[in-house]
């Protein structure tokens, strides 16, 4: 039997390149998490800016503006059409507006029924 052996373990010692990989190996997962870090903030300011955007473009078209008809037995389209449109206009296209913007496919209207009238 060997008196005396050459072999050493890898594993009882430390390597000192090996942590300085795992050092290193710190430093680019902190610099990628701060990257996505700041992607993420400036996507939700840039979105919310937009959101913000698009819902004060809409200011003239509030539904406080909108006037809207209670139908009543025997009404007609035609004659609520010709009520209310504005002058000038063609009373077929007006009842198209109508139809198109409650919509309806048929002219038919029942009592009780709500109309919204569309913008002038």
């Amino acid at each position: 039997m060997l008196k005396y052996s050459t072999y050493q373990s890898i594993h009882n010692k430390p390597s000192l390149a090996g942590s300085k990989f795992r050092g290193l190996q710190a430093i680019s997962i902190r610099k990628g998490l701060t990257r996505i870090m700041t992607v993420i903030i400036l996507l939700t300011i840039t979105c919310t800016g937009m959101v913000s955007a698009f819902a004060s473009s809409n200011e003239g078209n509030s539904f406080a503006d909108l006037k809207t008809v209670v139908v009543k037995s025997g009404d007609t389209l035609w004659e609520i059409a010709v009520a209310h449109k504005p002058k000038g206009k063609d009373t077929r296209d007006y009842v198209e507006h109508i139809k198109d913007y409650n919509g309806l496919t048929v002219s038919s209207i029942q009592s009780g029924d709500v109309l919204i009238l569309p913008p002038k």
